[in-house]
């Protein structure tokens, strides 16, 4: 079963500055959630929610396969 970090790196709390307007961030090895909100080890996911709901972003969650998503995430013009 694929595997995520838990904890926030640098890099997710600087979209803004690390990425330009209209550049892509991929983040993988999620396993695809099954409800709202998602949860991971039955804990809400907050790895996950972070990109998918980041103020910069425009992010949508793919599945990739029965056991694997990933958080695809354009950064807004504006």
């Amino acid at each position: 079963m694929p595997t995520r970090h838990r904890s926030r790196s640098r890099s997710q709390c600087r979209v803004s500055r690390g990425l330009t307007p209209g550049g892509t961030v991929v983040v993988d090895d999620f396993t695809p959630a099954a409800g709202w909100p998602p949860l991971h080890e039955g804990e809400v996911d907050r790895a996950r929610l972070h990109w998918l709901g980041h103020p910069a972003l425009h992010s949508a969650e793919l599945r990739l396969a029965a056991d694997l998503s990933a958080v695809v995430g354009t950064r807004r013009l504006v």
